[in-house]
């Protein structure tokens, strides 16, 4: 029978194998390390429009509430003293030669 030799590994041969292994290690790694921040990032980025969106609906609430005729008339008439004209208003009919003349 013939006799079975054990294979010799080269110096080389293991370094140059060690550095291929610590280099993917290094990616893999790094890849980890970029995805953790870009999650944490979009994290961030979501809660800052969860905020905004807040506030754009408390504003658009205010909007409404300001825009409300009761609230505008109660203002106008006792902010302002504004009132509403018990007369009614009249028809006001101009000829348009009338018109030419005020016009020049």
């Amino acid at each position: 029978m013939r006799s079975v030799r054990q294979r010799k590994v080269s110096l080389f041969n293991l370094m140059v194998m060690f550095f291929i292994t610590a280099g993917i290690i290094v990616f893999f790694v790094n890849n980890i390390i970029a995805v953790n921040s870009l999650v944490v990032e979009s994290n961030n980025t979501r809660t800052e429009i969860n905020k905004t969106v807040t506030s754009n609906n408390n504003l658009q609430t205010e909007i409404e509430r300001l825009t409300n005729i009761d609230n505008i008339k109660n203002t106008a008439i006792d902010k302002l003293g504004l009132n509403y004209s018990s007369n009614k208003p009249k028809k006001i009919t101009i000829e348009r030669s009338e018109l030419e003349n005020i016009a020049q």
